[in-house]
């Protein structure tokens, strides 16, 4: 259960867990939410082609931490377009934001696009530490 203070506890285990504040990103404007960006605006059919698939790819990952009942339509084309939210951490997105990102060139701005490029070149295999799994043993259960 969440608290104002933002801790909550965790399932069954009575220890109190700090609750992550995400940003949401990718809803589009629709009948019953007019107040939504529009995705025809954010169209940029000049975006480089190597980062908007590389941004698409990330958008299509992430922790999915519910999902609904039913599709939402894409507003661009009409094709059903998912019905899971994914995050990571930082921004959470409906599942079909790589689909107006990869199909329609919907550029997201620059603060998403900056974040996920940032997090795509923090993985390297040379970053990768591997001593404390080589050392782990039943004991650290």
């Amino acid at each position: 259960m969440r608290s104002r203070s933002g801790w909550s506890a965790a399932r069954g285990s009575g220890n109190l867990a700090r609750v992550a504040r995400v940003t949401l990103i990718g809803y589009w404007r629709n009948d019953a939410h007019p107040e939504w960006p529009d995705p025809h605006d954010f169209v940029d059919e000049t975006w480089d082609g190597e980062e908007r698939e590389l941004v698409a790819r990330y958008l299509r990952e992430g922790f999915v931490p519910w999902v609904a009942l039913g599709y939402s339509p894409c507003r661009i084309c009409g094709k059903p377009n998912g019905s899971a939210e994914y995050t990571d951490g930082v921004f959470i997105w409906p599942e079909g934001l790589s689909h107006y990102v990869k199909e329609h060139s919907v550029r997201l701005p620059r603060r998403v696009v900056d974040h996920v490029l940032a997090q795509i070149d923090a993985l390297h295999p040379e970053t990768v530490d591997r001593s404390w799994w080589l050392n782990v043993t039943p004991e650290d259960r």
